[in-house]
């Protein structure tokens, strides 16, 4: 990658410089026997092709990848529900950030239509109504992260969705320069975000407060444009920066999450929260539901 864009520099500026912990213990397999292929695009989506009867919950990767740090995660989802897990790029198992820039910024899939939405959001949509087809009489919760963050907001267009987890919203990513406009958006299209203001579906956000990549601006955006469905899940400096020393938190849920380190507690208690709001979305019987 070229380093001399202020959108790549902020990015190398503000990424954490710390190890991701964690890694996968069960076998992740294809869910759908063969890529999943839906307009134009094709894709595998990982689980563990157990017992459906848990309520689905479809977990986006960062732009780091399908990590092993991912999977983790995704394997501690699945005590409480059943977990699908998109490569959007890259390999599985695999930590290469510029594997996200080179998709973002080198394919079509990723790029912003006029009008409509953009490719990989047409895909996840046919994602999403593969995993609904699976779990007929149950909502499906979508979680998404940095450069996925803002795209659960675009699959609530399916009544089944539920419940939508924005973490760390990260688009659009600017190669040159963020304007203020930049730093407000979803990187969603009007279209996109019309259809989600008929949802009735609740969404949560969460950012680090001194977090560079995701503006906190987003959130006031999410606020902005569904009111009391959304619930600000921002994590407090004084809960991670450990005696007040700066550090680069952006990864809520991944990439700042530890095993037993304090400095990790944050991302536990993050994790914790965003089970017990999709476990309340997902399975408690609501009016008209």
């Amino acid at each position: 990658m070229l380093l001399s864009g202020c959108g790549v520099a902020q990015f190398a500026t503000c990424a954490p410089h710390t190890k991701e912990e964690g890694a996968p213990t069960r076998n992740w397999v294809e869910c759908f026997h063969q890529p999943a292929s839906h307009a134009g695009i094709s894709h595998s989506v990982y689980c563990l092709n157990e017992d459906a009867a848990k309520p689905p919950v479809l977990l986006l990767h960062e732009l780091t990848g399908l990590t092993p740090g991912t999977l983790a995660y995704a394997e501690e989802l699945s005590k409480d529900f059943t977990v699908y897990v998109p490569l959007l790029f890259g390999e599985k198992g695999r930590f290469s950030p510029s594997g996200g820039l080179l998709a973002y910024w080198g394919t079509a899939e990723w790029t912003p239509p006029q009008e409509g939405s953009m490719p990989m959001v047409n895909w996840l949509r046919g994602v999403v109504r593969d995993i609904g087809a699976r779990h007929p009489r149950q909502r499906v919760g979508v979680i998404g992260n940095c450069m996925t963050g803002p795209l659960p907001i675009a699959l609530l267009d399916n009544p089944q969705v539920g419940a939508a987890v924005v973490a760390q919203p990260a688009l659009p990513m600017r190669f040159w320069f963020y304007t203020d406009e930049d730093k407000a958006s979803l990187g969603l299209s009007g279209d996109d975000l019309r259809s989600a203001r008929s949802s009735t579906a609740q969404i949560y956000g969460l950012r680090f407060e001194t977090d560079c990549m995701a503006d906190r601006t987003k959130l006031r955006t999410l606020r902005e444009q569904f009111g009391d469905r959304f619930l600000n899940g921002e994590i407090p400096a004084r809960e991670y920066q450990l005696e007040g020393k700066p550090t680069n938190a952006h990864s809520t849920l991944i990439g700042s999450w530890k095993t037993q380190a304090q400095d990790g507690r944050a991302s536990r208690d993050a994790r914790e929260r965003v089970r017990t709001f999709l476990l309340q979305q997902l399975t408690e019987t609501r009016a008209g539901g």
